[in-house]
């Protein structure tokens, strides 16, 4: 018998040999590198909701600020980015309407990054609270309910009616109850002006302490007066306003809600009230200058539609006006003595500063042009950070179509290829629109050497796709929506670019797949699918014709009359030997960022033998799982090598430079199966494998 020994640490010999038993060296597991997701795919696009693609700073400016979010699920998506606005891209043509893009398509992780089509500078909207109950009792006379005005909620010029803008973000009214509320205010007529004050006898205007934690009324906060059911100085005073700032404790000075002058109609000493945080009916809710002649609280980002002439008409640049008021197309329920909606005199204004309209941008459904073009590059330069999720998205792609977008992110994948551990793929297709492929030529074109054929951006990052497809939109049922050969639909059966159709499926797959393979994951992904866009040339898409897709490195949607649709060749679009095909490139990428986070704990570590070996254990464990000896269908390549001597010198690793080199032959997938048959009653048997009783030996 002896003594147990439990080591965390490979001990010394003169450690093992100190006293005679049984040594245990309990060594940590090697921590797990299968972490990189290279199923996350993002897309930048047009969406109605632009908070994740803008700023808005304190004097009220909107610029472009591109944060690339995480969508969890459809609900998500339509509350982060929005729901489906039909004037949002150019159908039929050049596309860029994200949530088309997004429709029918499931994703193993999905990121986006709106574009910014805002004016630049903002709106402001408000809300009216329930009234009080009566004059005696302040509750209202109905519970505050939560409201959202979502984005794209489309309002006009109250002067010019013709006229069309949309918030550019969701707007939110909290239901935060009264924190403050009596029947002994105080109100006095007189002339107009752009503030008056109220004062109450019980007060505590700023000692209250508030379910919200702050003490005391806060300016932006809402003044809830009188009662539509009461009579008298009741009545007539009955509205609501919004706090300015706090005299004292018994007095505070306010504004009406669109900043015009005011004064109450009758003097009283007993008038019913509450006070709610301002985030209740004002969009800009509580802040140290909520005054509506501030600019910085007219932050809302907005999207004029029309230029604001008077006609409606969207042709031509032009301005909304400085405290224009905005109003509903459809106006939400007014309140009443006993009623009120969630929405109930939902109104806004521009702010002290005109908002702009560009029509190049802000038209609906405007055609590709440059200024769209800049736009979508500035929202790209969104993935060129280290934080997440932008720094986790392996495959990227565009829902407008231009030679400059395609060109840009062939650009993306390259710069961030090149400094991140994650390698960034993208998928890219030609317009849809029938003038830019005629019957006689779609086929030259896209096969062609110049924009918008494949030629134009050959890399084996980037995945060019054609032909574009069909798909069923439900909420664009009963909207006229072009169609890519130039007719206009109401069905909801929309044209769609290919391109975010592969990305779905590369965002499904492991990337040891050939996307163009026939799988369960692959049918589930493409089955939305109901046939070739409007103005595919079916006549022409042969044999032949996919013979040369692929020979030009077009991953080719096709329609199989058993299997129904793939993508024919799993291709990139490079046609250089060794980098063609789209598996071999995304198992790489998935390969070297896992060696990278393998390597990162030992960066700047001391490069002893004990170090050195530990690192090329982890990266032969790695390997090792990948190759799965023990289990056949783990199996995700053929073999490796791993050589940490050759590529190293003394004068290398004096320099601080460790190399290890890494060969990995990937699984080719089975693109051609072949069968030499000979059936005929003269074939010679030699090896039978026959039917029972068949009569022959063997």
């Amino acid at each position: 018998m002896g003594f147990v020994q439990r080591f965390t640490s490979t001990p010394s010999q003169a450690t093992l040999t100190s006293i005679e038993g049984v040594n245990i060296i309990d060594l940590p597991v090697p921590t797990p590198t299968g972490g990189v997701n290279t199923n996350v795919t993002a897309l930048v696009g047009e969406f109605a909701d632009m908070t994740y693609g803008i700023a808005c700073d304190v004097n009220g400016n909107i610029t472009t600020n591109p944060n690339p979010v995480q969508i969890l699920s459809s609900a998500d998506l339509i509350q982060k980015v929005g729901g489906f606005d039909s004037t949002l891209g150019a159908f039929g043509a050049g596309c860029g309407n994200g949530f088309v893009e997004l429709r029918n398509k499931s994703f193993g992780t999905l990121v986006v990054c709106p574009v910014n089509l805002a004016s630049a500078t903002g709106c402001r909207f408000w809300r009216s609270l329930p009234t009080c109950t009566s004059a005696t009792n302040p509750n209202p006379v109905v519970p505050v309910q939560p409201a959202v005005v979502q984005a794209g909620y489309l309002f006009t010029d109250a002067a010019h009616t013709l006229e069309r803008l949309k918030n550019a973000q969701a707007i939110n009214f909290s239901s935060l109850v009264a924190y403050l509320q009596n029947v002994d205010g105080s109100v006095t007529t007189g002339s107009p002006a752009a503030t008056n004050s109220f004062t109450s006898a019980t007060g505590t205007f700023t000692t209250v302490q508030r379910p919200d934690g702050l003490v005391g009324v806060q300016p932006g906060d809402i003044l809830v007066l009188g009662s539509l059911g009461a009579t008298g100085a009741n009545l007539t005073n009955a509205g609501q306003f919004r706090v300015v700032s706090i005299t004292n404790d018994t007095t505070i000075v306010v504004q009406a809600m669109n900043g015009v002058n005011f004064d109450f109609g009758t003097t009283s000493a007993a008038m019913v009230w509450r006070l709610h945080p301002g985030s209740t009916a004002d969009s800009y809710g509580a802040g140290p200058s909520p005054n509506f002649t501030s600019q910085g609280t007219f932050s809302v980002a907005v999207r004029p539609l029309t230029n604001d002439a008077g006609t409606g008409a969207s042709g031509s640049n032009g301005t909304w006006a400085a405290s224009t008021v905005l109003n509903p197309v459809v106006a939400p329920p007014a309140l009443t003595a006993t009623s009120a909606d969630p929405l109930s005199g939902l109104t806004g204004s521009v702010g002290t500063t005109a908002v702009a309209y560009t029509a190049l941008v802000q038209a609906p459904n405007a055609a590709n042009a440059s200024a769209i073009d800049a736009l979508y590059t500035a929202a790209m330069q969104g993935f060129l950070v280290d934080a997440a999720p932008a720094s986790t998205v392996s495959h990227i792609w565009a829902a407008r179509k231009s030679a400059t977008i395609r060109s840009s992110l062939n650009t993306l994948c390259n710069n961030v290829s090149a400094r991140a551990g994650q390698g960034l793929t993208c998928s890219i297709s030609p317009e849809l629109s029938a003038s830019a492929f005629t019957m006689a030529t779609v086929i030259g074109v896209v096969t062609g050497s110049s924009d918008p054929g494949v030629g134009a951006n050959r890399s084996e990052r980037v995945f060019y796709n054609w032909p574009p497809a069909q798909t069923f939109v439900p909420e664009a049922s009963n909207i006229a929506i072009a169609g890519a050969d130039g007719t206009t639909v109401t069905n909801g059966n929309l044209d769609t670019t290919t391109d975010g159709w592969l990305a779905a499926i590369l965002s499904n797959l492991d990337p040891e797949h050939n996307p163009g393979e026939v799988s369960a994951t692959t049918t589930r992904v493409l089955q939305p699918l109901i046939g070739f866009g409007r103005n595919v040339p079916y006549a022409t898409l042969d044999i032949n014709a996919y013979k040369l897709f692929r020979a030009s490195g077009i991953c080719a949607l096709r329609f199989d009359k058993t299997d129904g649709p793939e993508f024919q060749s799993g291709v990139t679009s490079s046609l250089v030997n060794g980098q063609t095909h789209i598996n071999r490139r995304k198992m790489a990428d998935y390969i070297e960022a896992n060696l990278a986070i393998i390597a990162k704990p030992f960066v700047k570590s001391l490069g002893t033998i004990l170090n050195q070996d530990n690192l090329v254990t982890q990266v032969t464990d790695f390997l090792e799982t990948l190759v799965s000896a023990d289990n056949a269908q783990n199996q995700r390549i053929v073999g490796y090598q791993v050589d940490a001597k050759s590529g190293n010198t003394p004068q290398m690793l004096a320099a601080g430079i460790f190399y290890i080199i890494v060969r990995v032959q990937t699984i080719a997938s089975m693109d051609f199966i072949t069968f030499q048959c000979e059936i005929g009653e003269s074939v010679n048997i030699t090896t039978v494998n026959a039917a029972p009783n068949a009569g022959v030996g063997g």
